[in-house]
């Protein structure tokens, strides 16, 4: 029989995406409150199994739709590059063999407050002298 356990992921201090994108996390304990935001998801199937959700936190930032259309690919991109780097870098999972999935792009906001979720990751897309919240949201399984 198998059994399946909850997986926590280690976080990753810092990435370097591009010469100028920057993925930083950040230990703040103020929770972020998020109305205006962009998504990703990535399911992940293997011998772990369940899904990664990010958020571009927009709020506050007056962008228009061409910068919008710049940024979303550079996020998706660098989040991409921290799941990929998470799974393998993580002792207890990189030994599993794991698929992920296309990204699946949401341009709808959802509501987003982070004193509210415990498994929410933050981090700090710095981009050309810009600095958005970004937020992970991990729901993963690995079968025994």
């Amino acid at each position: 029989m198998e059994v399946s356990k909850p997986v926590e992921l280690t976080r990753i201090s810092e990435i370097k995406i591009l010469h100028n994108v920057r993925l930083i996390n950040r230990h703040d304990l103020n929770p972020i409150y998020s109305k205006e935001n962009l998504r990703v998801q990535f399911d992940i199937s293997g011998e772990i199994k369940g899904a990664v959700t990010c958020y571009l936190c927009l709020d506050g930032h007056e962008l228009e739709p061409i910068e919008k259309n710049y940024i979303f690919p550079l996020f998706v991109e660098s989040m991409n590059i921290l799941i990929g780097r998470q799974l393998t870098m993580d002792e207890e999972l990189n030994h599993f063999r794991v698929n992920l999935s296309a990204p699946k792009l949401s341009m709808i906001s959802k509501e987003l407050n982070t004193s509210l979720r415990s498994l929410t990751q933050k981090y700090e897309l710095e981009l050309e002298g810009h600095t958005f919240n970004v937020l992970t949201e991990y729901n993963l399984s690995a079968l025994n």
